[in-house]
């Protein structure tokens, strides 16, 4: 028998609590309350009614709490007490709301737990581990929280530390230097997870090159390097970017011209530009490609290139940081960086001089496989909004989602979503199986992560884009998400390979064509 009622429980909450839902598999809890003109009468008891629900409520399967207040005998002179009022139910929902199982509060008027579209059939039980912990994480951050960073342009500072107060930075990282040691199958989960919970590609990309850009340094790095270093990253003490791109090489990278000139004291001395730097405002740390010889020296464009992990000293003359502007994903800051004889030690070196093409195809195509997924999440975030939209919207007396024009193509978008979903996490597995089998050719592993990357994209675009277009006019407005994630699924199109480079790629890689480019 489950414990009684609370005293001051109503005879219709008496039955729901006690006799209806132990024994039941219910989606939705629903709730009316009539209340006077005491505002107190109802918000008093709100502590007893949470320990009401948890004390007798098995509440794994329920989805949805609706609590209607409905307010009577209030003149129109208590427009103040109306309004309070109207603003604790909102409370009051979200209290009850946060108590169920994986909730991630998706809006700023939604009291609906998140429904996850996705299929995790096949998925490893570290994968679904690092999923439901992860998603505990991301409760703690509804979308009005993502809204405002976008809108204010500021830096998702308290999601970062929440990260890695429970040590998720170092997921891929070894367990000798404070990492998790597991694989980026598993941070892959880790950042759709994220972009999935409403934060999109702007709460991905708060933490993103943490994850790819010191996979390099973690595969190459002296012992040095890594003491010093890594254990910082994980703590949360010190946050990474990653310096390839450059204005005038664009998608040809191998024809960077950012100097690194060695001196004679072994130190270096950096000059040169680099373009859509994430996080360079916060970062302490960057992860830079840089000539150590000049291109016309070289018999192939893919030497001379080498890796450093340096310092981003602000008092230190010849380092200049240039916010840029964007469209999407206005939290995180992107930038322009300019070295003018920035001096940077010899220990900064990570490998070989001159090896720094190939020892960053280990962060380029982890970053593939990590971006992949970012899309994934962000396609089933706004899919999953498009749906109980159509499900709930009724236009002519009847839910949108009973017309085909808006099911199919919502339909459609699930089912790319989740072909993109095996490519990913396909291209994912490959990785972490090349880091311990030799055998495992690095042009396969590039194949398997540019297709991800490339369909993960494509799928995420489609979900979004069919998301607003599914909320109509709403689909326009800031409250509603589907626009912000709209603007933000626009980037793994871009970056940081574009659609166009991928499919050279497999068509000269794979279907042996002739190089066009």
């Amino acid at each position: 028998m489950p414990p009684a009622p609370p005293a001051w429980a109503s005879p219709n909450v008496e039955c729901i609590l006690a006799n209806v839902i132990p024994h039941s598999r219910l989606e939705t809890l629903s709730f009316s309350v009539r209340s006077g003109g005491s505002k107190n009468h109802l918000w008093k008891p709100l502590p007893q009614w949470i320990a009401a629900l948890k004390l007798n409520t098995n509440l794994a399967a329920i989805r949805e709490i609706r609590f209607i207040v409905v307010l009577y005998d209030l003149p129109d002179s208590t427009a103040d007490a109306r309004k309070d009022s109207e603003r604790k139910d909102l409370e009051l929902r979200h209290t009850l709301l946060t108590s169920l199982p994986g909730y991630v509060r998706r809006d700023g008027f939604s009291t609906s737990a998140a429904r996850r579209l996705m299929s995790t059939s096949g998925f490893t039980e570290n994968q679904l581990t690092v999923r439901e912990a992860v998603l505990t994480v991301c409760a703690q951050f509804p979308n009005t929280y993502w809204q405002e960073r976008d809108q204010n342009e500021q830096d998702p500072k308290e999601f970062h530390a929440a990260l890695s107060k429970d040590g998720w930075l170092g997921i891929a990282l070894p367990e000798s230097l404070g990492g998790s040691g597991l694989g980026i199958s598993e941070a892959t989960v880790m950042m759709q997870t994220i972009a999935e919970s409403g934060a999109g590609m702007q709460g991905a990309q708060s933490i993103h090159a943490n994850v790819y850009a010191t996979q390099p340094l973690a595969k190459f790095g002296t012992k040095h390097q890594l003491e010093s270093t890594i254990p910082n990253i994980i703590s949360g003490k010190w946050r990474v970017c990653f310096g390839v791109t450059e204005p005038n090489a664009g998608l040809d990278t191998l024809r960077l011209s950012t100097m690194a000139k060695k001196l004679p004291d072994g130190s270096y001395s950096v000059t040169g530009q680099k373009i859509w730097i994430t996080c360079a405002q916060v970062a302490s740390k960057m992860i830079l490609l840089a000539r150590t010889t000049p291109l016309e020296e070289v018999k192939k464009p893919s030497e001379g290139l080498s890796l450093f992990c340096i310092d981003l000293d602000r008092s230190k003359p010849g380092l200049e940081l240039k916010r840029i502007k964007k469209m999407g994903g206005r939290g995180v800051d992107a930038n322009e960086v300019f070295f003018e004889n920035y001096r940077i030690p010899a220990d900064t070196l990570i490998g070989e001089e001159e090896k720094g093409f190939k020892i960053i195809l280990h962060g380029m195509n982890a970053e593939r496989c990590l971006l992949a997924g970012e899309a994934l999440g962000l396609g089933y975030a706004a899919l999953a909004k498009a749906a109980e939209y159509a499900r709930t919207r009724v236009v002519f007396q009847r839910p949108i989602g009973m017309n085909q024009a808006i099911a199919h193509p919502l339909a459609d978008a699930y089912m790319k979503l989740e072909g993109a979903k095996l490519a990913t996490y396909h291209a994912a597995r490959l990785y972490d199986d090349s880091r311990n089998d030799a055998s495992m050719r690095q042009d396969a592993v590039g194949v398997a992560a540019n297709s991800a990357k490339y369909m993960a994209a494509e799928a995420a675009f489609t979900a979004c884009e069919r998301a607003v277009l599914t909320h109509g006019g709403m689909g326009y407005a800031v409250e509603y998400d589907v626009e912000r994630w709209f603007r933000e699924c626009l980037v793994p199109r871009i970056a940081p390979v574009s659609r166009e480079m991928i499919l050279n790629y497999i068509s000269e890689k794979v279907l042996e064509l002739p190089r066009s480019y």
